[in-house]
């Protein structure tokens, strides 16, 4: 038998919010590893891993038969969840793209309000601005966590429709939740304060393109919330990560 790859770091913790026995729909799915990964380890009874391009699904199918999941993953060519119904799945994971991106494909799909089913987020940019999507469309962030892949400091977010309005405050589009949980060692710990480094530097940039483009309302909404980052900073790991 095959011996089973593992997970990066990052695609690790997408996987450990999907509970026994749900029903999954990886979006942008690539190589297929998570539902591969999901499938031999009896986690799910039935998954669907789509793609946008026939490229990169090709390929996850190849790695379907590798496996000898066929009976487990089916294959779908799919612009977000355009091709999907509200009872197929449960559990949606949409990892490995910009926050904008998944807002787009969560805003093309409205019966997500209806069907209950939870969503695995993980930006790998303008993770800002799918937290303000979230917030002002009801969608809100049950679990927030950090993590470090190949030295990359990311958030995974555990997210539902509960038509409620997050209130948030100024650091809420760039943090979310990732303090609310308990950091439970201290790589977590370590991958929390790296996530809050990077954001402050893209805060950092954000003011100052805005001082350069001459939005000072805009500079000055950035400059505020980088000092409340840098003060939490100091307040939550006044020695580092340890």
């Amino acid at each position: 038998m095959r011996p089973l790859f593992q997970l990066d770091p990052r695609l690790s913790l997408c996987a450990s919010f999907v509970p026994a026995g749900a029903k999954l729909a990886d979006i942008g799915t690539d190589h297929g590893y998570l539902p591969i990964w999901l499938a031999k380890t009896g986690r799910v009874l039935h998954a669907v891993a789509a793609d946008l391009r026939p490229g990169p699904l090709e390929r996850a199918k190849e790695n379907v038969r590798k496996y000898q999941v066929e009976d487990i993953v089916e294959l779908r060519l799919s612009d977000g969840l355009q091709a999907f119904l509200p009872e197929e799945a449960d559990f949606i994971v949409i990892a490995g793209m910009g926050g904008e991106v998944i807002a787009s494909i969560l805003g093309a799909a409205p019966w997500l309000r209806e069907t209950g089913a939870r969503l695995v987020l993980q930006p790998m940019t303008r993770a800002e601005e799918l937290r303000r999507f979230l917030a002002e469309h009801g969608f809100e962030i049950l679990e927030e966590r950090p993590v470090l892949s190949l030295g990359r400091p990311y958030s995974v977010l555990l997210t539902a429709y509960t038509g409620r309005q997050e209130a948030g405050g100024i650091l809420f589009p760039y943090l979310g939740k990732l303090l609310q949980s308990p950091l439970t060692d201290k790589a977590e710990r370590t991958a929390a304060l790296a996530y809050l480094g990077k954001q402050l530097r893209h805060l950092q940039n954000l003011e100052k393109g805005a001082r350069a483009g001459g939005e000072q309302e805009a500079q000055m909404e950035y400059c505020q919330a980088a000092e409340a980052l840098r003060q939490l900073i100091r307040e939550e790991f006044p020695n580092g990560s340890n």
